[in-house]
């Protein structure tokens, strides 16, 4: 009971009671005045709150469009409900079973949809997994990098320590001909002094010597064999000197060279100095046996008194050759001196050389030290981020199994869903009417739809409620609810028909409360390519036949004009259709407009209150899936 008729029932006991109480006192006709005023009053401030409550309900459902959705439900409902009223025990229990089934469906519906958002969760980690593997292997490439650079670098650090041990080998074994070549030297200076004492004391006896007179005829011949032996001397004195002017001029050029040395070179001419040395000796010593000879032939000459003047001019040459010996003796003695100044020098050189090549070393260890540690901290670095990229590898592998897990489960429960609206499905109960989960086969991704009586809806038009003006790409995606009003999509009545075995249903009522059918044993949509050219025929039913005018035509919406209409038929009827010229039917049209159907009977447009068209595969073909 409402408000509003409690106050009208109370107003009219109270009117009575007011009637008959007038009848025994007047008094209290004030009263009664006084309380219908404030009754009206009453009444009236309820009118106005009814009224405004029923604005705001108004404007609240013109907001809300599922709330249209909800009302539709509860009309199916309520048609639901009287066919279980007017059914037997076994229509009721399945109507219950039926309604269970839809619970469960709506459950593993809303289990897809999770699946579905965490599948594309699982995709966009793989995405994320294939680059961390792209930036995984440019890690690896930089760390072989760096270990190869640290290899070479190791290498070169291995060279300038072996070149550094060489050096230093160099520098001792230096050190040492240096010290033996001082020694070599001072023998050499030592015994060129003895030669030269010698030779002073030689000259000194021969000339002490020649102012004694030689006499005899023995003395002759002996002077004779003196002065054979005197020439042979002589010739021998200059053959020595030659050689030892050859011996000196060799010493001093190669201690003149001693700047270029190596190691194999040093030792043989060291070799070869001592062999002249010795060779030197061995002629001064014959030298002074020669003259220790040629003094005694001196003497006996003197003593006998009858030296020639030949041979007194013999005995000054050599005197010559001996001074010019002395001479040449003396300039090897200054060679060898500074032969040995060259030698300090080098060595000096040599040392300082090497000591400018152990700093040189020395900055470069320290330089090769900080890049060590450099090296070593970046790769520390990496290390650590190698390990956090293999985490995370390892935490996309298993990700990837778990995604492969719901791929299989999805493809189980994919399977296991019936083909269309009059296959049954695994669990038995997908004879009822309602919403649907359909797997069509072929490779098409499942589908929710709407069955009715084992057929699939594919359009529907009930209030108006749903914009049916709208572009041809929304024609070809499809738009609204399968409860309500509803477009399935031109792309998917392509993939449902493209095999030439679908029929069509066209359910209408009109204004005026009659049902209408019409049927086509083979529709079919073509691809997008052809602007989804409609292919239709083979009517039964009792609304006539106004679809095939249209058969043949490409689908046409606001955006694209595709009738052989001159004027843009979907523009002025504002909704998209296979139009020609422009109409023999028309569901898609303007609600407010009225949605039509030719009648060839009678040659009249027949005005559509609601419409439902459906498809379903003709029993005669195999369906392969």
């Amino acid at each position: 009971m409402t408000g509003e008729a409690w106050l009208f029932r109370v107003t009219f006991v109270l009117v009575l009671l007011l009637g008959s109480i007038c009848a025994k006192d007047e008094d209290v006709s004030d009263a009664i005045r006084s309380l219908q005023e404030q009754v009206n009053a009453l009444l009236d401030h309820r009118q106005q709150d009814y009224n405004a409550l029923e604005g705001s309900l108004k404007r609240a459902m013109e907001k809300n469009t599922e709330l249209f959705v909800l009302k539709n439900e509860v009309k199916q409902l309520r048609k639901e409900v009287n066919a279980l009223r007017g059914g037997n025990g076994n229509e009721a229990k399945n109507e219950r079973l039926r309604v269970r089934w839809l619970g469960s469906a709506v459950t593993e519906l809303q289990g897809e949809v999770a699946e579905v958002l965490r599948t594309r969760n699982a995709s966009e980690e793989l995405a994320e997994r294939s680059r961390m593997r792209g930036e995984l292997a440019m890690l690896k490439g930089d760390v072989a990098a760096v270990g190869k650079g640290i290899r070479n670098l190791g290498g070169r650090i291995a060279k300038l320590e072996a070149v550094l041990g060489t050096i230093r080998v160099d520098i001792t074994a230096v050190k040492e001909r240096f010290s033996l070549l001082s020694r070599t030297c001072a023998d050499i200076a030592s015994q060129l002094s003895a030669v030269q004492i010698e030779v002073k004391s030689v000259g000194c006896q021969s000339s002490t010597d020649s102012s004694n007179t030689m006499t005899g005829r023995r003395g002759e011949q002996s002077e004779g064999r003196s002065v054979a032996a005197s020439w042979e001397n002589d010739r021998r004195n200059n053959i020595d000197t030659v050689y030892a002017d050859r011996n000196a001029a060799t010493i001093h050029h190669r201690l003149a060279r001693r700047h270029g040395y190596s190691r194999h070179g040093d030792e043989h001419r060291r070799v070869r100095v001592e062999d002249r040395l010795k060779s030197l000796e061995r002629r001064v010593s014959m030298l002074s046996s020669q003259r220790r000879a040629m003094l005694d032939a001196k003497h006996i000459a003197y003593e006998s008194q009858e030296l020639p003047t030949s041979i007194i001019k013999r005995v000054k040459s050599l005197e010559k050759n001996q001074a010019e010996l002395s001479q040449r003796i003396a300039n090897v003695s200054e060679n060898a001196v500074s032969t040995k100044n060259i030698g300090e020098s080098i060595g000096s050189r040599v040392l300082g050389s090497l000591r400018a090549l152990e700093e040189v070393v020395e900055s470069n260890n320290t330089v090769i030290k900080r890049e060590l540690v450099r090296l070593g901290v970046n790769a520390a670095r990496k290390a650590a981020e190698l390990s956090l990229t293999r985490e995370e590898l390892s935490n996309l592998r298993r990700l990837e199994l778990e995604l492969e897990k719901l791929e299989d489960r999805y493809h189980l429960i994919v399977d296991r869903l019936p083909a269309s609206c009059e296959e049954r499905s695994t669990d038995d109960r997908s004879d009822r009417d309602g919403l649907r989960l359909v797997e069509p086969g072929q490779g098409r991704r499942p589908m929710l739809v709407y069955c009715r009586e084992g057929w699939i809806v594919v359009a529907r038009r009930t209030d108006g409620t749903l914009d049916f003006d709208r572009t041809w790409n929304d024609y070809a995606l499809g738009f609204g609810s399968p409860v309500g009003e509803y477009w399935i999509g031109n792309g998917i009545l392509h993939e449902l028909t493209r095999d030439n075995c679908t029929r069509l249903r066209v359910d209408l009522l009109d204004i005026y409360g009659e049902r209408w059918q019409a049927e086509y044993d083979s529709f079919a949509i073509d691809s997008r390519e052809t602007g989804y050219r409609l292919r239709v025929g083979g009517y039964t039913g009792n609304a006539t036949d106004a679809l095939s005018y249209q058969n043949g035509m490409s689908f046409s919406a606001k955006d694209r004009d595709m009738d052989d209409s001159p004027v843009h038929c979907a523009g002025n009827y504002h909704g998209g259709w296979w139009f020609s010229r422009c109409q023999h039917a028309n569901l898609n049209g303007k609600y407010s407009l009225g949605l039509s159907w030719f009648r060839s009977d009678t040659s009249q447009w027949m005005s559509i209150a609601s419409s439902e068209m459906s498809v379903r595969r003709n029993p005669d073909c195999r369906r392969s899936r």
